[in-house]
C-alpha cells in the first residue's frame, strides 16, 4: 500500500509485530558519511527557523527544537543556515551565526542536546550573497554578489564582489569550519544552493564577471572549488565536508542540468557527500514544491549516476517512503531529507519505524512557514503544529492534569480535535460532538478539492486516529440540545465560523464541498475572494462543470499567503476556470457562495469564560493555523 493511499484511511488499528516495525528497512539501515556513521538514512533537512537569538546566540528555543527532532529518530541534522559573515552576508532575521569564537559556548550545548538523542549534526556555512538586503547588513551597505546590479526575489541591488575580496570570502568559510570542529559538529556542509553566494558565482544568469571567476564553467566553477578545498584543509582530511547545490536553475540563462552535473563531478574528490536540490527563490515552486509529485528526488538520482560518495536527495519526501525506499535499496540515492515535513511533525521517522503512518501530521505544504513568517523575518510557525517553536512549554503542556474531569468539546474541526486530543492526553475524560458525520469541520470540504485532497485526508486521519488512540468518545452526525451538555465539568465551543449574507439562492461552499453534493446546474457563478472559494471552483470544474470564479477584489484568495496564491492561480488557469476580478455582484449561473464567514454563535449564551469556553477560530478569528493553536493551548489549561 502507498503512503498516500494508507494516509486516507480511518482505520486506527496499528499494527506492533516485529514484521511491521520497519515498514521501509533500507532507510532505517546505518548508513556513512565519510568516517561519520548514521544509525538511519533519513536527514532532518535545513530549513530556515528563526529560533536563534536576535545576536545569532543560540538559546534555551533553538536546542528544544533541534532535541526534538533528534528525539524523532532522524540519522541527521543538518543545521539552517548558519551565517559565516553577519556584516553583510547574515540572511534576513535571526539566524545563527559561526563567525567568531564567542559563538563556540552555545554550539557546543546544540551539539550536546542532538548527540544525547542519538543523532549527528553538521552545520550549514552559508553566505546570502545577493538574495539580501541593504537595510539587513550592519552598516547599510548592497550585498555582495560575483555581478552587480542583478537583483534577487528580496530586490535589493547588490554590489560586485571585487577579485582581491574573493580570498577574504574564502576564508570566511575556512573559519567556519574550524569553530564547527572546535564546537564538536560531526560536519559541516557548504550551502551552495537555492542561489547563495557559491550558486551565484556558478550560475551564468547571476555571473557575468569576464575575470577567471566567469565565463566558461570551468571558471564559474572556480570559486565553490577554492571554497571547498578551503575548509577541507581547515578541517582535515578525515572530517565529513558536504556540499549543497542546486543541480538546475530551471528558467532562462540559469544553471543548466548538464553543468549542475558536471560541477558534482568536480566536487566529489573534495567532498563526502552531495546534498541535492534544485533552483532558487526566484524559482520557488521549484525549490519548495507543493505538489506531492514535485519532488525533487530525480535530481538526487541523476547525480548518483555518476558519482560515488553518497547522495542526499530532497523535496516532500514523506509523502514517498515507497519511492525512497525503492532509491535507497536499489542504491541510486543514500540518504533521504525532509524540511518543513520536520517542522509539521518532528516524530515522524519514529512514528513510521513503529508502523504508526496514520499518527503522523504530514506536512500540507501551503508555506505558510515560509511566505506568512520566514519572508516577513518572523519566527517560523507551522499551521498544524501548535508546539513548534515551543517545545519545552508543549512537553510541560502534556503533563498529567491535577484533576481529572469531564470535558465536552463542540465542534469537530481542528480546533476541536486538537484540544480533544490533549485533555485526553492528560487524563480528562473527554466526548467530541458535531453535527456532522465525521471528524475535520471545514477540513472535510477543504479535502474536496483536487488542489488538497491528499494532504487534508491524511490530516483528517490523523485527528482520527490521535482521538481514538487517547480514549475519545466521539458523537457525531446527530443533533444535540445542552441537556447533553449538563453532566461535564467544563465545555469547549469549537463550532467555527459560518456563511455571511449569502443571497438568496445562492449554495454555501463549504456545505456544497463538505456533503459532496453536485448541484444540477450546467454551468456556476462562485463568487467570493476567499481560499475556499478557489477550491469550490476547483471541484465543480474537476466534476465536468463550467465555472466562473468571480471575486469582488483584485485577486483571489487574498486570506492566504503569496506563494500559494500563485500556485492556486496556476490551479485554476490548468482548469480553465475563468476569473473575473473587482466584481460588485455575482454573474451569470448557479451562484455558489464563497464570501466572509462570521463567528457561529451556537449556544452563545452558555458562555461564562470558565466552565463554558470558546476556542479555535469561533474564539479568535482566523484560519487553520489560529485553530489549532487554540485548540491545543486552551486544553492545556483545563
Amino acid at each position: 500500500m502507498s503512503i498516500l493511499e494508507h494516509s486516507a484511511t480511518t482505520d486506527t488499528t496499528e499494527s506492533t509485530s516485529a514484521e511491521s516495525l520497519a515498514p521501509y528497512p533500507a532507510l532505517y539501515q546505518p548508513g556513512s558519511i565519510g568516517k561519520m556513521v548514521l544509525r538511519n538514512r533519513f536527514v532532518q533537512s535545513p530549513i530556515f527557523t528563526q529560533f536563534a537569538e536576535s545576536d545569532g546566540e543560540i538559546g534555551e528555543r533553538f536546542i528544544d527544537y533541534h532535541r526534538a527532532r533528534a528525539r524523532g529518530g532522524v540519522g541527521l541534522i543538518i543545521t539552517e543556515n548558519t551565517s559565516i559573515d553577519w556584516k553583510v552576508g547574515r540572511t534576513v532575521g535571526h539566524p545563527m551565526r559561526i563567525d567568531h569564537d564567542r559563538y563556540i559556548s552555545g554550539l557546543q550545548e546544540l551539539v550536546e542536546a542532538v548527540h544525547n538523542e542519538g543523532a549527528k549534526i553538521a552545520v550549514q556555512l552559508h553566505h546570502t550573497g545577493r538574495q539580501n538586503s541593504r537595510k539587513n547588513t550592519e552598516t547599510n551597505e548592497p550585498p555582495l554578489a560575483p555581478t552587480a546590479g542583478i537583483t534577487s526575489a528580496f530586490g535589493t541591488s547588490p554590489r560586485e564582489i571585487d577579485a582581491y575580496e574573493i580570498p577574504g570570502l574564502i576564508e570566511l568559510y575556512a573559519a567556519g569550519a574550524r569553530r564547527a570542529v572546535a564546537a564538536g559538529f560531526d560536519a559541516v556542509e557548504i550551502h551552495g544552493a537555492h542561489g547563495y553566494l557559491p550558486g551565484q558565482f556558478l550560475s551564468p544568469r547571476t555571473n557575468k564577471r569576464t575575470d577567471n571567476y566567469g565565463g566558461t564553467l570551468e571558471n564559474r566553477a572556480r570559486f565553490g572549488l577554492e571554497l571547498v578545498r578551503a575548509v577541507r584543509a581547515a578541517v582535515g582530511p578525515d572530517y565529513p565536508v558536504l556540499y549543497r547545490l542546486s543541480v538546475e536553475e530551471p528558467y532562462e540563462d540559469g544553471l543548466t542540468l548538464e553543468d549542475g552535473l558536471a560541477f558534482c563531478k568536480m566536487l566529489e574528490p573534495f567532498v563526502d557527500a552531495l546534498d541535492v536540490s534544485a533552483g532558487n527563490y526566484d524559482t520557488a515552486t521549484t525549490l519548495i514544491p507543493f505538489k506531492i509529485g514535485g519532488s525533487l528526488l530525480h535530481y538526487a538520482k541523476r547525480v548518483k549516476e555518476i558519482v560515488s560518495v553518497p547522495v542526499i536527495g530532497v523535496g516532500r519526501l514523506t509523502w514517498r517512503l515507497d519511492d525512497c525506499q525503492e532509491a535507497v535499496e536499489a542504491g541510486e540515492v543514500d540518504f533521504v531529507a525532509f524540511g518543513r515535513s520536520g517542522l509539521a511533525d518532528p516524530d515522524t521517522v519514529a512514528k513510521t519505524r513503529r508502523g504508526q503512518e496514520s499518527h503522523v501530521r504530514r506536512c500540507l505544504a501551503v508555506n505558510e512557514c515560509i511566505s506568512r513568517w520566514m519572508f516577513a523575518g518572523q519566527r517560523t510557525q507551522c499551521v498544524i503544529n501548535p508546539a513548534l517553536g515551543q517545545e519545552r512549554r508543549a512537553d510541560e503542556a502534556r503533563r498529567p492534569a491535577p484533576v481529572a474531569k469531564s470535558v465536552a468539546v463542540v465542534g469537530a474541526g481542528p480546533a476541536g480535535a486538537e484540544a480533544a486530543i490533549l485533555a485526553a492526553h492528560r487524563g480528562h475524560k473527554v466526548t467530541v460532538f458535531d453535527q456532522a458525520d465525521r471528524v475535520g469541520g471545514q477540513l472535510v470540504a477543504w479535502a474536496a478539492s483536487p488542489a488538497m485532497t491528499a494532504e487534508l485526508e491524511n490530516l483528517i486521519g490523523f485527528y482520527e486516529a490521535e482521538l481514538a488512540s487517547n480514549g475519545v468518545a466521539t458523537r457525531l452526525g446527530r443533533a444535540f440540545t445542552p441537556t447533553d451538555l449538563s453532566d461535564f465539568d467544563v465545555i469547549l465551543l469549537a463550532t467555527g465560523t459560518q456563511p455571511d449574507a449569502a443571497p438568496d439562492g445562492s449554495i454555501d461552499a463549504v456545505r456544497m464541498l463538505s456533503t459532496r453534493d453536485l448541484p444540477d446546474s450546467a454551468s456556476f457563478d462562485v463568487y467570493g475572494g476567499t481560499e475556499v472559494g478557489v477550491h469550490a471552483a476547483l471541484w465543480l470544474a474537476a466534476n465536468g462543470k463550467d465555472v466562473t470564479l468571480s471575486v469582488p477584489g483584485a485577486d483571489i484568495a487574498l486570506d492566504t499567503n503569496d506563494m500559494l496564491r500563485e500556485e492556486l492561480r496556476q490551479d485554476l488557469a490548468n482548469a480553465s476556470i475563468t476569473v473575473r476580478t473587482n466584481q460588485d455582484t455575482p454573474g451569470t449561473g448557479q451562484v455558489v457562495w464563497a464570501g466572509e464567514r462570521i463567528t457561529d454563535r451556537f449556544l452563545a449564551n452558555l458562555v461564562d469564560g470558565d466552565k463554558v469556553i470558546e476556542v479555535g477560530t469561533r474564539f479568535r478569528g482566523g484560519r487553520l493555523y489560529e485553530a489549532t493553536q487554540s485548540g491545543f493551548w486552551t486544553a492545556a489549561r483545563i
